[in-house]
């Protein structure tokens, strides 16, 4: 039988295509998230967080009584907010340039109590999803606040919501309320320290400066008392 060899050609051939196919495979990238203001207790898979720390996917942020993070996912917000009394983890943060336009992808899993943040404009392809034990927020370029309990504040853009079985669209200066199922005027106050809208929609990381409640100042003691 007479064996038929490779010419040098074809193997080039091939082996440029695997390259091209291991390239497309590995297109998408893991994106960040940053820690960039802590106020009070905020712990990160248990151990105390801090400012500058890089949160990977999986981790679980929790925040104490009357405690708040900030952190920055660049292209994947810019912005979260995690309030008081909550724990969030990231299941999806990734970026994939390889395409006409950017594909990004932003999955939070709120375990319990509220996220907020800011999200830009990016590509009809892209998702930014927020996933609580009763609620699912898909978010376009808005500002939002998601609490576990249903509850969806929207102050600009669009986010569509899903409750117990039914879709509800809240838009700016609206928020869903889950007692009454409906949608109604948001009365929800922006959370403390989230980033001005042009250093948001700059892409600016910025260390965000957690306003805390002013301690009384004590009245200073006379001479002779």
């Amino acid at each position: 039988m007479k064996l038929i060899g490779i010419s040098p050609r074809f193997a080039g051939l091939c082996a440029i295509t695997a390259m091209m196919a291991g390239s497309s495979l590995s297109a998408a990238e893991t994106g960040k998230a940053e820690l960039t203001g802590i106020k009070g207790s905020v712990k990160v898979d248990g151990q105390a967080a801090f400012v500058g720390e890089a949160i990977k996917t999986g981790q679980k942020i929790e925040t104490g009584a009357g405690a708040q993070a900030n952190l920055y996912l660049a292209d994947n917000g810019p912005t979260v907010v995690i309030l008081p009394d909550s724990s969030i983890s990231f299941d999806e943060l990734s970026v994939d340039k390889s395409g006409s336009e950017p594909v990004i992808t932003t999955k939070i899993n709120l375990k319990v109590g509220t996220v907020a943040g800011y999200v830009k404009k990016t590509s009809s392809q892209s998702s930014y999803i927020v996933k609580g034990s009763t609620v699912t927020a898909v978010i376009r370029s808005s500002e939002y606040q998601v609490t576990d309990n249903g509850t969806v504040a929207v102050w600009f853009g669009c986010v569509t919501v899903s409750y117990r079985g039914a879709s509800y669209e809240v838009c700016g200066g609206q928020m869903f309320d889950p007692a009454a199922a409906s949608v109604v005027a948001n009365t929800m106050i922006l959370p403390a320290g989230m980033p001005s809208a042009i250093q948001q929609s700059a892409n600016v990381k910025v260390t965000a400066v957690i306003p805390t409640r002013p301690q009384p100042v004590a009245s200073p003691v006379k001479a002779g008392n």
